[in-house]
């Protein structure tokens, strides 16, 4: 008898022993897949992956970039942990992984591809897209070909040719790397939670379009640095619309000299744009930078003035002095013009101001 126990306990120890080595030799196959060390030879801490990139296909572009040596273990290890199905577009900083698991922790942390952007009111697309291609990666060309579709444009709401002007400047988490369609979707969606219904209606009292409201604004916005001004150079505009005067802003000559923003030249003036109130009458066919509300409100709420010109102050408090007669107007711009000498800011007759 004791000895039929002795038998029945040594033949179930040994399957134990048979599993426990298995299940050892997992675990460890489990930890060296998830150590294994990144490529010695990588010289990349920073790589963007596109949205819609499975995990097949962030192993060859790790590949490539030198980052790992094992494509087909980097698979098996993001199986292993789960997250083959969790891994994020974005732009990521590898500084401080250093092997296969904090590397995919990485990658499949949102969190870490979240990024705090802020548009400041009156730039222009192309300086929007700039400031995105630097801070969240995207490509500044690829945002400016979709600003300017006009498909897009439509399909987002927007009655114009493209969306400059409706890129509302506010503050934005973006996921880096991300589609540009999806950065410009969120900033045209902020303008119409802005621009609401009850807004659009006090549009429509001004007889304007809403498209007319914001080429206004833009030039307002273009124009004013302190928040006061903004009604008086709306009326001042209007009152010259009016009147069928040339609106003569310089917003609009900087939207069309190409290594904008700079003082103006006299001969920037010529240049054969419709977007050139020197040269054309009334309000340029689109807005001219991306207003924010404060200006949007100004075009909508101008003050009462019989101004129609403006001229800078040339001094710390930016602001400009109005005038409603051609004689005021030039004796301000002499006193812009003797400051400008004083402070050595005019070189030549060539500057308009």
């Amino acid at each position: 008898m004791k000895r039929i126990k002795s038998n029945f306990g040594q033949s179930v120890k040994q399957p134990l022993v048979y599993i426990s080595l298995i299940i050892f030799f997992i675990v460890i196959l489990y930890l060296a897949i998830l150590v294994t060390p990144l490529s010695s030879s990588n010289t990349n801490q920073v790589i963007t992956i596109k949205p819609g990139t499975n995990v097949q296909e962030v192993s060859e572009l790790l590949y490539e970039k030198g980052i790992i040596k094992y494509p087909k273990r980097f698979i098996l290890a993001t199986k292993m942990m789960g997250k083959e199905r969790k891994l994020c577009a974005g732009r990521f900083d590898l500084y401080g992984a250093i092997n296969y698991y904090e590397l995919i922790k990485t990658l499949s942390d949102l969190e870490s591809v979240t990024v705090r952007v802020t548009i400041p009111e009156g730039l222009r697309a192309r300086e929007i897209a700039r400031l995105l291609e630097n801070q969240i990666g995207i490509s500044a060309d690829d945002f400016m070909q979709k600003v300017m579709d006009s498909r897009f444009t439509h399909k987002l709401g927007v009655e114009a040719n493209n969306l400059e002007g409706y890129l509302f400047p506010d503050s934005y988490y973006f996921i880096a790397g991300d589609l540009p369609e999806n950065v410009i979707s969120r900033m045209v969606e902020r303008f119409w939670e802005v621009v609401n219904d009850s807004v659009q209606a006090e549009i429509r009292r001004t007889g304007y379009t809403l498209h007319q409201i914001i080429t206004l604004a833009s030039i307002v916005e273009g124009e004013c640095q302190v928040d006061f001004e903004r009604p008086l150079v709306a009326s001042l505009y209007y009152n010259r619309l009016r009147r069928r005067i040339r609106l003569e802003a310089c917003p609009t000559i900087q939207y069309i000299i190409p290594d904008s923003p700079r003082r103006i030249l006299r001969q920037d003036l010529k240049i054969d744009s419709p977007y050139n109130t020197y040269l054309h009458y009334g309000l340029p066919p689109g807005p001219v930078c991306n207003p924010g509300f404060k200006s949007i409100k100004a075009a909508i709420y101008p003050a009462k003035t019989k101004y129609l010109y403006m001229v800078s102050n040339g001094d710390s408090t930016y602001t400009h002095t109005f005038t409603a007669n051609y004689e005021e107007f030039l004796a301000a711009k002499r006193k812009l013009q003797k400051i400008r000498t004083q402070d050595k800011l005019v070189a030549s007759e060539d500057y308009i101001n």
